[in-house]
């Protein structure tokens, strides 16, 4: 089997989110630092939600939009983690049909004395095309300020970094049309992963991947990627 089936990956996530929101219900040893910094963030980087309202999902509340109606019903939770100093997230999911779902992390490294922080947002339909959207990055030096940074932290990523020289024209095209590509900051290495069911079930397509995730280390100034591999295999 090239990768977890889109069931197990969605069971995963499901997981981790759980234990995240019993750690944000429970848990008082995570610093305060990062929730300083949702609260400090402008509206439309974490799904338009007002001072008011962070403060009350902080404390463990669900955000329910006046908008919801019968037919459509989105809810917002946040949680954070045990595992990974100064992380959190926001998690939007539908309690009506619509599959969509996303995230919005933030997550803070040390930095020459300040703390960089990152704001990821991905979002879509797991196992269809759920895909990264936007990254931010700020200086944070226990203000009440966030500042815009601007300088490259990450290397060059895109979908191509995954794959093997000499792809057919014709598999390299169906290979980047059927994928996506999402960060995950909730782990102690930052993860980039490429993500597609359809073309990880296939061994025909795995001999054309050098792997589906690349995970980076944070060096006090910016990340360094490491070799691409099969998350596969660390099961």
């Amino acid at each position: 089997m090239f990768q977890m089936n889109d069931f197990a990956k969605t069971a995963e996530r499901l997981a981790t989110a759980l234990i995240f929101v019993f750690v944000a219900l429970s848990a008082g040893a995570q610093s305060k630092m990062i929730q300083n910094v949702f609260k400090l963030l402008p509206p439309p980087l974490v799904y338009g939600i007002n001072e008011a309202t962070k403060d009350s999902m902080l404390k463990g509340k669900t955000y329910y939009p006046s908008e919801n109606d019968s037919q459509s019903v989105v809810a917002f939770n946040f949680g954070e983690s045990i595992f990974v100093k100064d992380y959190m997230y926001i998690s939007m999911s539908y309690e009506t049909s619509q599959r969509a779902s996303g995230m919005v992390e933030l997550r803070g490294f040390e930095m020459a004395g300040k703390k960089l922080i990152i704001v990821s947002n991905s979002g879509g339909v797991e196992g269809i095309n759920y895909q990264q959207n936007d990254i931010s990055a700020f200086l944070y030096d226990g203000s009440k300020r966030l500042t815009p940074y601007k300088a490259k932290i990450f290397p060059d990523w895109s979908k191509t970094l995954f794959l093997k020289s000499g792809v057919p024209d014709s598999l390299r095209k169906l290979i980047l049309d059927n994928s996506s590509l999402t960060f995950n900051f909730s782990t102690t290495n930052v993860v980039l992963s490429l993500n597609s069911a359809f073309l990880f079930n296939n061994h025909e397509y795995r001999k054309w991947t050098k792997g589906d995730q690349i995970k980076y280390t944070w060096t006090g100034k910016h990340f360094i990627a490491g070799p691409i591999n099969f998350s596969d295999q660390n099961l």
